[in-house]
């Protein structure tokens, strides 16, 4: 009996002291593992922070770009309208044609001549415009710069929408000036005949250009060099586009 009850307490103390050793080790590994739930508690909420963070910068990006579609299609609607106006863009319709010819001009037996010169010619002052000195008579012989930039003048004033001299497109930054004895339109130098072009009511630019004053004195005018001059309403015109235009401005020194 005495060994039995022994043998009991024996068991006994094994189990007391293996519960307790199961115990202290259950408890550490419920502290490790609510560490541990903790930290991946903690790395969760700061990947969903960043989630929302990023959606944010998503749905804003998408808010720019659709803002940047809708301002790019009004630009390229603005563009297509102000191109017949500005000359970035070919332009067709009814309209009216002027054809002057001077002395200079080739006679009809004579090969036609081209639309605009390119041969170099050497700048000189103009003459013949204003100031106190008589132009020479050999530049009365011949249609001058400010005779083709008065009819067109008078083309604009009439509301023509685009206007081309020679096949050549003018707009805002064009120039009609004297280069030696050629006229430049822009910078492409131009002989005789000249055809000046313009689109627009055909019935009132006819009307009103031969009404000017300028059809007037290059007809009549007893000194006038144009040996021919005739003004016609076109149910067609083409007028090409112009030339596109490197603009370019000044920037101070840092030096």
């Amino acid at each position: 009996m005495a060994l039995v009850l022994g043998l009991l307490g024996l068991v006994i103390a094994t189990g007391a002291r293996r519960a307790a050793t199961t115990a202290g080790e259950r408890a550490e590994l419920v502290a490790a593992l609510r560490a541990k739930i903790h930290e991946r508690s903690a790395v969760t909420t700061a990947a969903a922070t960043r989630v929302g963070e990023l959606r944010l910068r998503v749905k804003t990006a998408r808010e720019q770009r659709a803002r940047a579609e809708r301002e790019l299609a009004w630009a390229t609607a603005a563009l297509s309208d102000l191109g017949p106006a500005a000359g970035w863009s070919p332009v067709r319709g009814p309209g009216a044609r002027i054809e002057l010819a001077d002395r200079t001009a080739p006679g009809p037996s004579a090969p036609s001549a081209p639309r605009a010169s390119t041969a170099p010619t050497p700048l000189r002052p103009l003459t013949g415009l204003a100031g106190p000195h008589p132009a020479p008579a050999s530049d009365w012989t011949r249609i001058q710069d400010r005779d083709l930039a008065d009819l067109v003048n008078v083309l604009w004033i009439s509301g023509a929408e685009a206007v081309a001299v020679n096949g050549v497109r003018l707009t805002a930054l064009s120039a009609i000036r004297a280069a030696g004895d050629l006229i430049l339109v822009g910078f492409v130098p131009m002989i005789a005949p000249y055809t000046v072009e313009a689109v627009g009511d055909p019935d009132d630019l006819v009307r009103r250009l031969e009404e000017s004053a300028v059809i007037d004195r290059l007809r009549h005018r007893p000194d006038s060099p144009v040996t021919s001059l005739s003004v016609v309403t076109v149910r067609n015109l083409t007028l090409p586009a112009a030339d596109p235009q490197v603009l370019r401005h000044a920037r101070r020194s840092e030096s």
